[in-house]
């Protein structure tokens, strides 16, 4: 697998399809600077990434990337596939390399001019990171909402954005209080929906309980960005999102795309965080940080050939109205 020798205990790293083709491409972006002779690869911030950084050994973490697949299934192909030498995303309690991409992220023409129109066009494409959902004919109701929402229990980018069990109480309760009168929808993640995993906002508040409606059934992510009033959030991806659809997104943790001043934040960020644009994140996000792959044809692609692919795959299906 290219010039490094690369060693990983991780069973989810093993068993991902065309590990080799991922790894020719992610140690070309290394450089030759990183380690030479032997690298271990990690998951994301579990154990597999986290003994190797304590003993001081090279490792390289994986993990899922923002446009993820076009099921639900963990088995599905992975559409792309993150790196990390220093950290990882979803770890604010640590430097990782997007970061480190959103802080060198430079307010160039071409940079700009490319990450605007990926920005359109996954709006435009209706895309997100589960591509599986159907995307209902009629309008959503309500309209205007503010959209709150819940994340599995126990994910390790709540820990790692700074945030707790707590961080999701305060969430609902403050869309509640901030926005009287006006709609909560409290969106339940694809993976409790599906019986997999539990998620933390399973006891209402009285005081709000007549404006809330909680989301019983798996619908496609955009349906409900499209109207929203505002997006509350802890650490969610969905978060990120919203800053694509240009939605006012309110943050209970701190996950890679807060603390960038593009964020109303509820806790103050590290200080290697600094104001940055929606372009330089997005570009950093969805075009430097991953390695997109294209499972079919066995080669690498880019992030704008995934997403067109993504689209194509929901309009054969019936799912892109």
């Amino acid at each position: 697998m290219g010039k490094r020798r690369v060693i990983s205990f991780s069973p989810t790293v093993k068993r991902l399809p065309q590990l080799a083709l991922y790894w020719a491409a992610i140690a070309d972006r290394l450089g030759p600077d990183y380690p030479s002779t032997r690298c271990l690869l990690g998951w994301g911030a579990k154990r597999s990434s986290r003994w190797p950084r304590a003993m001081g050994l090279p490792c390289v973490a994986l993990e899922e990337g923002f446009l993820r697949s076009l099921k639900l299934a963990p088995s599905a192909p992975l559409l792309s596939l993150v790196f990390d030498e220093l950290g990882i995303y979803y770890d604010a309690r640590r430097p990782s390399r997007l970061e480190s991409l959103i802080v060198a992220a430079q307010d160039s023409t071409g940079e700009c001019a490319r990450a605007e129109a990926l920005r359109a066009a996954w709006v435009a494409g209706r895309v997100t990171k589960y591509n599986h959902a159907r995307e209902p004919n009629e309008e959503p109701q309500p309209r205007n909402h503010v959209l709150v929402i819940d994340q599995t229990w126990g994910d390790l980018s709540i820990s790692g954005g700074l945030a707790s069990a707590g961080s999701f109480t305060r969430m609902l309760e403050a869309a509640l209080d901030e926005h009287p009168g006006r709609p909560v929808v409290v969106k339940i993640h694809p993976q409790v929906l599906a019986g997999r995993k539990r998620g933390y906002l399973t006891a209402l508040p009285r005081h709000g309980e007549s404006r809330i409606r909680v989301v019983g059934e798996d619908l496609h992510l955009p349906f409900f960005l499209e109207h929203a009033h505002a997006v509350y959030t802890v650490t969610s991806q969905v978060g990120f999102e919203a800053l694509l659809w240009n939605k006012t997104v309110r943050v209970f943790g701190m996950p890679f795309y807060a603390g960038w001043g593009l964020t109303q934040d509820d806790l103050p960020s590290p200080s290697r965080r600094q104001k940055r644009s929606l372009t330089m994140l997005v570009h950093a996000a969805l075009i430097d940080y991953p390695v997109y792959i294209d499972q079919g044809r066995g080669c690498i692609s880019s992030a704008e050939d995934t997403l067109a692919r993504v689209v194509g795959y929901r309009r054969r299906e019936g799912l892109l109205v």
